[in-house]
């Protein structure tokens, strides 16, 4: 019976199993002579007899009494536990992790204590303690008269009982779903209100209480009372109750009993299991609220792929109009509403887990979703369009046209419309940061890639709106923000002359006194950078050339860079023996900060319109991958 009661979650089978082993063993041991093989130390064994003997002795003698009765009554009733009040489907739902001693049980309360505490109050308590080999006698008549005594046992063993039941129903817990398969099948025990692990907890909360509450007590011989009237008035009298007002004052003068400890902390747990004007008590409408979570969760499952529905429940949820949080608003404002915090603290927690657990098992497919989701209408055309193409591939001789970055990037590209149609219910956005919004402290968990790249992936681009074209002519220029910095050119041995060509605008350097030369990116020409000299014997060199809008930010990549004691950069392009070295300074960079791209080591930026690299996931947990996003792969 011991086993059978704190066997916990493991099957009865094995159970049965282990237990015939080690009986198996013992019994075959015991004709061994030296089994069980132990070496006593005997002084050791006195010594610590000797020290207890001292502290037993040091009490007082109404708590050796105490002690006493609580250490008989613990021997004769069995332990409260959660395993042995529900039944074995519901172990791998609810699991308990306090037992209560049997002493505080209302069986022991009505089968022992009390008459036991009666019996201590007028007589002498004789008892032989064979551990300590002591043998004691307490005469608890000379410290009062028998009704102080017995009130006074009686009431450290309420308040006792009191925190004993307030650790078990803390200790509750209920099982972490796993998956939504699981969630399904728990939610239809949980969901079942004849059934239910909850409501059965609740039940036993309410036996084991109720007997210190009086009130009970006194509705029930009211409702006598009542009952007698009207059967006077129909047997004796042949009268409708409601035909004839007839005034039977069959009632004595009585005088309700007080609360007593137990009843005073449980009173609100009457309330919730009393029928409320003839209709449902509220731990039905709660059980009534877990059997429509239950009817959800089903007709989810019956949808095949759960993502889409659960991405919906957690919206309405976060929103407050969805069956989850119409049983948290029936918790906190109907059964919990005027409760003291400590029956708060020892009730709400077994209401709201189960309601909890419902709400974190959606999570992961309402992620999975919004991958997906990301996956066919962002993503996927970004690896199609823009992916192999420069700046998004720096090795790509290919560039990405202004036409395309805005089809993914900017205010109106793919990102923008995601978030907004996709994401918004589900996060609370602060300009261009966004962070989810939880219930219960959960929510959905945006990857840092996602969440730390989005301000530059939605923030405007250089000239969105206008009339922009991959050519870059001189209206689109003008339609665009320009970055405005100065070029520095350094004597070159070996070089004649060179030329720096950025956007039609030249630079030509003839080993003259060097000064600051103006430029603007945009240029008003032909987009596209071309750097060349002339040696000394006329032959012409090409130090750099890149034709298209991105020439610029390659020519600073392609550069060997460090930061001069001015603050400004030197560039170097070497070609064989010979380098072109220049110095660059930025003047202003009127571009929005998300599309300055090209940053040197030291900081510097000139706009270049690339928004960054779009990840392939934007929301799960460590255990997220690719695969568990593509359309082929169920969540």
């Amino acid at each position: 019976t011991w086993l059978e009661a704190n066997r916990g979650t493991m099957p009865r089978d094995r159970l049965i199993q282990s237990g015939e082993h080690i009986m198996s063993f013992a019994l075959a041991q015991m004709a061994d002579p030296a089994f069980p093989q132990q070496d006593l130390n005997l002084g050791l064994l006195d010594q610590t007899r000797e020290n207890l003997r001292r502290v037993i002795k040091g009490m007082p003698a109404r708590e050796r009494v105490y002690a006493e009765i609580k250490a008989r009554a613990a021997t004769r009733f069995a332990p409260m536990t959660v395993a042995r009040l529900i039944s074995d489907p519901d172990r791998p739902i609810v699991a308990g992790s306090y037992a209560i001693s049997g002493t505080f049980t209302k069986e022991a309360w009505d089968q022992y204590v009390k008459d036991a505490f009666k019996n201590a109050a007028n007589n002498e308590l004789q008892a032989t303690d064979w551990v300590l080999k002591t043998a004691s006698s307490d005469d608890l008549t000379l410290e009062g008269s028998p009704e102080q005594i017995q009130k006074a046992l009686t009431q450290l063993y309420k308040l006792e009982y009191v925190r004993e039941w307030q650790k078990f129903m803390q200790g509750i817990t209920v099982q972490e779903f796993g998956s939504f398969e699981k969630a399904v099948v728990h939610m239809n025990r949980l969901g079942d209100p004849a059934a239910s692990p909850v409501g059965l907890l609740l039940r036993t909360l309410y036996d084991q209480t109720a007997w210190d509450n009086p009130s009970l007590l006194n509705d029930k011989l009211a409702l006598g009372q009542r009952g007698f009237v009207d059967w006077f008035k129909q047997s004796i009298l042949r009268m409708a109750p409601s035909s004839v007002a007839v005034n039977v004052n069959v009632a004595m003068p009585t005088s309700d009993i007080p609360l007593g400890p137990i009843g005073k902390e449980f009173v609100g747990l009457n309330r919730l299991m009393m029928p409320r004007d003839g209709g449902a008590t509220l731990v039905r409408s709660y059980l009534d609220a877990l059997s429509k979570i239950r009817t959800r969760f089903n007709q989810m499952k019956n949808q095949g792929d759960p993502g889409p529905a659960s991405r919906q429940l957690m919206v309405q949820t976060l929103e407050g109009s969805s069956e989850l949080a119409d049983a948290l608003k029936l918790v906190d404002e109907q059964m919990l509403n005027g409760m003291s915090e400590s029956a708060k603290a020892t009730l709400r927690p077994l209401l709201v887990r189960p309601l909890m657990q419902a709400f974190a098992v959606i999570v992961r497919p309402t992620e999975s979703e919004l991958n997906r989701v990301w996956m066919a209408q962002v993503f996927e055309p970004y690896q199609q369009t823009l992916s192999a193409k420069y700046p998004f591939d720096r090795g790509s001789k290919v560039e990405a046209s202004p036409v395309e970055v805005a089809k993914v990037f900017g205010s109106e590209g793919g990102v923008a419309k995601f978030v907004e149609q996709s994401l918004a219910a589900l996060v609370v956005r602060r300009g261009d940061t966004v962070s989810p919004r939880t219930w219960a402290d959960m929510g959905v968990r945006l990857l840092p890639d996602f969440s730390g790249g989005l301000a530059a992936w939605v923030a405007p681009l250089s000239g969105q709106g206008g009339a922009s074209s991959a050519g870059g002519g001189a209206g689109a220029a003008a339609a665009e923000a320009q970055t405005v910095f100065e070029l520095l050119p350094q004597a070159v041995p070996g070089l004649t002359e060179y030329t720096v060509d950025i956007d039609g605008q030249q630079l030509r350097y003839r080993n003259a006194a060097a000064t600051w030369s103006h430029f603007v990116w945009p240029g008003p020409g032909t987009p596209g950078v071309k750097i060349s000299g002339v040696t000394y014997d006329g032959r012409t060199l090409e130090f750099f050339n890149e034709p298209g809008r991105y020439g610029l930010e390659k020519m600073i990549n392609t550069a060997q860079r460090k930061r001069t004691d001015s603050g400004a950069f030197e560039l170097r392009w070497p070609q064989g023996a010979l380098a072109v070295a220049l110095q660059l300074r930025i003047i202003s960079n009127a571009a929005p900060p998300a599309t300055a791209a090209t940053t040197t080591p030291a900081g510097a930026s000139v706009g270049g319109g690339r928004p960054g690299a779009l990840p392939a996931m934007i929301a799960g947990g460590a255990d997220a991958t690719v695969a568990s996003i593509t359309p082929e792969a169920k969540p």
